[in-house]
């Protein structure tokens, strides 16, 4: 049953489709357009209108002439003159002009230009080329309902178009079909982009509004095919093109509106791609015939050849439907606009040259169209040009892939540098090897005071004649990675800033040759990428140049880290907690587990009681192990922290630690404070957690209590015990209190203050203030 639903919704169609393309080449090879309008006068049939794109155009017959014959008969006896007040679809005519000459025609293709052959050709290529897409599609992806409804849609405007020519020819088929998919192709393509778009969780029209809209169309066709087959006059060609007009606005509507409500969705390159496709098949329609006929009644290319471009539009869809992966049309954009910058002059000195050698007017409709063909041509070709280069750039551009090579090698040795120094010898050996010159050296300049001329440092380590030459350069005018010519050979700006610049300098290659530009573009590259790693080396040393000073302060006058370099510290300490967590979790935690399982396993197979009981007692002491070493990964890493909040994180802490002291633990949190920054919430867990930690083992209480709230902004961490107390001066000699000096640092870390009361037999009372500065996410 399926398979019958599935040739009926799809394979009819297209066989219908087939027939009648079949049918309209028949009718159109068979039928030249002839053109004549004709009116009924005091019962004769006066030519009312002769159609420029006709076959009456290029004939001796003028407005008022009377047709006496069509083929032969009476002209009220011939159909499209009947029906359509039009001579078409005949063999032979017989007029009478003014001066009562009666003339008699045979109408073919024998004397009509190949110009106007061509026009015929375009709506056969064109409705062909959406047919054989349709089977294409039908066999790749028949399953699909997006797919069969752009195999409809492929089919209705193929069909629209040829059957266009025919219904100009009065055929009553031809009228009929052009009637039905005219208004169904803008339809179905609605239809198609809403079942497409459901594939990214998108919605372009709504179901109630589509259905009106067929509803509609229904409306009018029946409304057409009771105006043709009873000869009424219901006005049924405006009502038609209204409508067409109608949904044309309407779909621009949704595009737009679609658009702007997605443009930052992950459909968005879909739209882009409708959006170029819709524009690339219509706008030589618009610009090269409609606005130029608006101006200056004379179209620059027929509408006929314009029409052409429309055949963009099925292939993009097949290929947007078949495609699992689209293209980056980001790029594809940028790429268009710089060939299109490199294409236009020549096009336009192309155009320049054909005139010269046809005598072709410059601005006729035939030199535009060279004009397009040169250009599409010339773009494509670059395109092509591009994708060869990259396939084959091994085999035809080895130095270039020497170059690659080369700075592939460069950074991977650049990876494990840490000094200055070391990297500026590396980058300097990497220049004399590639491009073997001899004489490569490094220099620094500095500025003056006042900033208007430069001094080389160390000048005692260069020729005077380097000296001289060096200072009299603006540097202040060189960029990072940038190469220039200077003294008798180049140099590279690899670091500094407005005061100092960081440069090496090379001569010139053996026989005194240039560069060339891929020795150009690898020394850019090269000094680009040079300036990058040497200022993070220049940081990095900077780095540990304060830490070294701050390391000899707090041994000789006892100062205190930088609040940065605690936020630094803690947040290496808690990565390294994190990995010791995983590897004890997955290491031995999963072999403590495996060994339990096989001592239950020899457990059961063993016989003898004291053996029992033996196992009995390892497999408790197993139990014991591994719950110490959940215990130690809990407490390294916190868990379900982020998935929790830091209440709820703390509340269990709590609970957890009632289950383990020997003393009243009692709690006061403020349950509105939700999520707060990562950080904070960390630092107040570690706090929390080494307050508790030193209450159990070193405290001696009976009562402890521990508060947390939040005013204005402000977090208030309180804790207090009834312990043994310490003495103030040991507590200030950190490094014999090294939990105390982990909670007074990560306070200060976070921006925080922290106060310590306490006194031998007094217990302890700590308070903490923490500014969260919105950083709060409700």
């Amino acid at each position: 049953m399926k398979i019958l639903i599935k040739f009926t919704d799809v394979l009819i169609p297209i066989f219908l489709s087939l027939g009648l393309a079949g049918y309209f080449m028949a009718i159109v090879l068979k039928f030249p357009l002839v053109g004549i309008e004709v009116a009924e006068k005091n019962n004769q049939w006066i030519v009312n209108k002769v159609y420029e794109n006709g076959w009456a155009w290029s004939q001796p017959i003028e407005e008022g002439d009377k047709v006496e014959l069509v083929n032969g008969k009476n002209p009220g006896e011939h159909s499209t003159v009947r029906h359509f007040n039009r001579v078409e679809m005949a063999k032979s005519i017989t007029l009478s002009d003014q001066q009562l000459n009666t003339h008699t025609f045979s109408i073919s293709y024998s004397h009509l230009d190949i110009q106007y052959m061509i026009y015929l050709f375009f709506p056969f290529l064109f409705a062909y080329t959406n047919i054989s897409l349709s089977i294409f599609l039908y066999q790749k992806e028949k399953k699909e309902k997006s797919a069969v409804l752009l195999i409809y849609f492929l089919l209705a405007i193929g069909i629209c178009y040829l059957s266009a020519s025919v219904s100009a020819r009065g055929d009553m088929i031809g009228r009929i079909s052009n009637t039905i998919t005219l208004s169904g192709s803008i339809i179905l393509f609605m239809h198609f982009l809403k079942r497409y778009l459901l594939k990214f969780n998108l919605e372009f029209i709504k179901t109630n509004s589509l259905r009106l809209l067929y509803f509609l169309n229904f409306i009018v066709v029946i409304t057409t095919l009771i105006s043709l087959i009873l000869r009424i006059n219901l006005y049924a060609g405006p009502i038609q093109l209204c409508l067409f007009l109608l949904l044309i606005c309407y779909l621009l509507f949704q595009l737009i509106r679609f658009s702007i409500k997605n443009k930052n969705n992950k459909g968005n390159n879909v739209l882009k791609i409708l959006w170029i496709t819709l524009f690339s098949a219509f706008s030589p329609f618009v610009f090269l015939y409609v606005l130029p006929h608006i101006i200056s009644r004379k179209e620059i290319v027929s509408a006929e050849i314009t029409a052409v471009f429309l055949i963009i539009i099925p292939i993009v869809f097949v290929y947007l439907q078949l495609a699992e992966k689209l293209f980056d049309f980001e790029f594809l954009l940028n790429r268009l606009r710089y060939y299109a910058l490199l294409s236009f002059p020549f096009s336009v000195v192309t155009v320049f040259l054909v005139r010269l050698v046809t005598r072709i007017e410059l601005f006729s409709s035939l030199s535009v169209f060279v004009f397009f063909l040169i250009f599409m041509c010339t773009t494509l070709f670059l395109y092509i040009k591009e994708y060869i280069d990259y396939k084959i750039r091994h085999h035809l551009f080895s130095q270039k892939s020497n170059f690659d090579t080369s700075l592939y090698t460069f950074f991977q040795r650049a990876k494990y540098e840490t000094k200055v120094n070391s990297l500026i010898t590396n980058l300097m050996n990497e220049i004399r090897d590639v491009l073997m010159v001899k004489k490569v050296f490094y220099f620094e300049v500095i500025t003056k005071d006042d900033g208007t001329a430069w001094l080389l440092k160390n000048k005692n380590d260069y020729p005077l004649f380097y000296q001289n030459a060096i200072e009299k350069i603006s540097w202040d005018t060189y960029q990072f990675g940038s190469l220039h010519e200077m003294m008798d050979g180049y140099g590279i700006i690899i670091g500094g800033d407005r005061s100092n610049k960081d440069v090496i300098f090379f001569g010139l290659k053996r026989f005194k040759t240039s560069l060339n530009i891929q020795e150009r573009i690898w020394l850019e590259t090269l000094a680009y990428f040079s300036s990058i790693l040497l200022e993070n080396f220049q940081l990095i040393e900077g780095l540990f140049e304060k830490i070294e000073n701050y390391k000899e302060g707090a041994k000789t006058e006892n100062v205190n880290y930088p609040y940065w370099f605690s936020r630094i510290m803690f947040s290496l300490s808690e990565k390294e907690r994190t990995n010791l967590s995983i590897d004890l979790h997955d290491s031995v935690l999963q072999e403590q587990l495996q060994l339990l399982r096989a001592v239950e396993k020899i457990k059961g197979k063993a016989s003898d009681g004291s053996l029992k009981n033996e196992l009995a007692e390892l497999k408790e002491r197993m139990l014991d192990n591994i719950h110490l070493i959940r215990e130690t990964c809990n407490e390294l890493r916190p868990p379900f922290l982020n998935e929790l909040g830091i209440i709820q994180s703390i509340q269990n802490l709590i609970e957890h630690t009632k289950l383990r002291c020997d003393f009243i633990l009692k709690s006061d949190l403020d349950h509105s404070i939700q999520v707060l920054d990562k950080d904070y919430e960390l630092t107040l867990y570690r706090v929390v957690q080494e307050l508790l930690n030193n209450a159990m083992k070193h405290s001696l209480a009976s009562e402890v209590k521990i508060s947390l709230r939040k005013t204005n902004q402000v977090l208030y961490l309180s804790y207090s015990d009834n312990g043994k107390g310490i003495d103030m001066k040991q507590l200030n000699d950190s490094f014999k209190t090294m939990g105390i000096f982990s909670i007074k640092e990560r306070i200060k870390s976070i921006g925080g203050t922290i106060e310590f009361v306490s006194a031998p037999g007094k217990g302890m009372r700590v308070s903490i203030e923490i500014k969260t500065g919105g950083n709060e996410v409700d």
